[in-house]
């Protein structure tokens, strides 16, 4: 990454963490055991793309999954508890995404794609659950760059 890039996402957690860390979170411990689930399973295509697997990982780093799920308790909660502000700030700033902002985003995502491939990718990526996560993807955005803009001064909303 550029250095101006990185240091606009360096502002941009510093302000996320401003407005979570204070911030008083109460919810089941059921979403932090989903979140670690969602932790090792974006780990595991990893390893999978590198000839690896969870199994041979654990035993790399000596560790029972247990242990990694405690390991990864921390991060998950603190993953938690910052995208339920997030979504609390989204609501209270009235931040919305429409379908041409979808659209929009469909067709940068694709922009670069081989040809052939093109119109499959766009299928797969207008079936409504992938619409829906990136249009959760385009408000988080968002609502970051409202933070950003109220942690500047702006009194744009």
């Amino acid at each position: 990454l550029r250095a101006e890039e990185q240091a606009r996402i360096n502002f941009e957690e510093r302000v996320i963490e401003a407005v979570v860390k204070p911030s008083q979170v109460e919810f089941p411990p059921v979403l932090v055991e989903a979140e670690i689930d969602h932790l090792i399973s974006q780990q595991a295509r990893r390893w999978q793309m590198s000839g690896s697997n969870l199994e041979e990982y654990l035993k790399n780093i000596k560790k029972t999954e247990e242990e990694l799920r405690e390991e990864l308790h921390p991060l998950a909660t603190k993953r938690v508890t910052a995208s339920l502000v997030l979504e609390k700030i989204t609501e209270e700033e009235k931040i919305e995404v429409g379908d041409a902002e979808i659209d929009t985003e469909i067709e940068n995502m694709t922009r670069d794609a081989d040809e052939d491939k093109k119109d499959k990718l766009k299928g797969f990526l207008n079936a409504p659950q992938a619409r829906e996560s990136i249009k959760q993807t385009l408000l988080t955005r968002k609502t970051i760059q409202r933070l950003v803009e109220i942690a500047k001064g702006s009194k744009k909303g």
